[in-house]
């Protein structure tokens, strides 16, 4: 069956399925009457990924929205197989309503098919987050018409110097309460540690290869070369995250900083023995302007 449509053709979805084959509700829509794997790019959820990024198209993967990891199975596995079935790519524009628009015909990437990137899961959770996959085409047909811009993949570190500043949630979120409090502790230490001390601070923005996610390093002291992780509450399994978060953030830095969790208060006896024995310093205010510390002593002792 030959494909006659060319880029700009506007087609209803039945009759495109009626034509060429493939299923009439799915995102990626893989065809048994013709040699073809039909994507479509709407403006629900699903798309926030797709887009052109003046060498790619990225186009999101499917599944995943009741807050499970997306898998390379069903119409995931499809797309990232094509080209050993014998099958083109073809991407449509899908609006509300109306027919859909033929964008063109496409490939995957051959040296990197996707790049994973963290997703918004549950919609009745939103701060919880999921694995998801942004597969990577090559355009047939010359450039698409109609995409928004996306930044590309890298594949390799990216390690940007940003302003500090508490960036926990994904595009579109919101924080939560306290998530909120945690932002806010930041910034009056920040403004600390720049008037009263005159502290060098920046935050970073880390991409880590092969992926679209982002790790944002909210504080770096650069007088005291030391990574600061914020957190509202001092329950210890927000402790154990906060941890998590900094071993995560300090093995981008060459050589490895000090690493500090700044807390609403005082630790415990116990919560203080857990941050010295695992040689992170502990911030807490002290005053209406100042700050109190507690110095891990070397590499197995305590101070």
């Amino acid at each position: 069956m030959d494909w006659h449509l060319t880029p700009g053709d506007r087609i209803e979805r039945a009759e495109l399925h009626d034509r060429f084959g493939g299923r009439i509700h799915p995102r990626i829509s893989p065809s048994k009457a013709s040699p073809n794997i039909m994507l479509f790019s709407t403006r629900t959820a699903a798309s926030r990924f797709d887009g052109w990024t003046g060498e790619h198209v990225h186009f999101g993967g499917e599944g995943g929205g009741d807050g499970t990891d997306q898998k390379l199975t069903q119409g995931n596995g499809a797309l990232l197989r094509h080209e050993d079935e014998g099958r083109t790519l073809r991407l449509f524009l899908q609006p509300e309503s109306g027919p859909a628009e033929y964008i063109g015909a496409y490939r995957l990437d051959s040296h990197m098919p996707f790049a994973q990137v963290e997703a918004p899961g549950d919609p009745r959770r939103p701060l919880e987050v999921r694995q998801a996959f942004v597969f990577r085409l090559r355009p047939l047909t010359g450039p698409p018409r109609g995409l928004p811009h996306r930044a590309a993949a890298v594949t390799q570190r990216r390690v940007e110097k940003t302003g500090p500043g508490v960036r926990l949630t994904l595009p579109g979120q919101i924080l939560a309460p306290a998530q909120q409090a945690a932002a806010d502790m930041l910034a009056r230490y920040e403004g600390f540690l720049r008037l009263s001390e005159r502290s060098e601070t920046a935050g970073y923005r880390i991409t880590t290869g092969h992926s679209l996610s982002e790790i944002h390093v909210e504080l770096f002291d650069h007088t005291r070369e030391e990574l600061v992780v914020p957190l509202a509450s001092r329950a210890r399994p927000g402790v154990w995250e906060a941890l998590g978060r900094l071993n995560d953030q300090a093995r981008f830095f060459t050589p490895a900083p000090r690493r500090a969790l700044l807390l609403p208060g005082q630790p415990d006896p116990d919560l203080m023995d857990l941050l010295l024995s695992q040689h992170v310093t502990a911030i807490w205010p002290s005053g209406p302007f100042t700050y109190a510390r507690s110095e891990p002593g070397p590499a197995g002792t305590r101070p």
